[in-house]
């Protein structure tokens, strides 16, 4: 693992406004990426009550880059 490649796991809900003005919350995890104190890249993953097979994946897709990112090829 390079130590300048950072991978951060966060809580971060989601705050949409609707045509009516309300706004909707979404919870999710964000996998965050940063290079020297630098964010890179970003992808939040949906995470509700009852999640899927389908949010399941995702997340998991987004960990395993995450993973490999932090494992440059020598």
């Amino acid at each position: 693992m390079s130590p300048d490649r950072v991978v951060q796991l966060r809580w971060e809900p989601r705050h949409v406004a609707d045509d009516g003005g309300a706004t909707l919350s979404y919870p999710g995890i964000s996998v965050v990426r940063t290079r020297q104190g630098e964010v890179v890249d970003r992808v939040w993953v949906p995470v509700g009550e009852e999640p899927t097979f389908a949010d399941d994946e995702a997340l998991i897709a987004a960990l395993r880059a995450a993973w490999c990112w932090t494992r440059p090829a020598a």
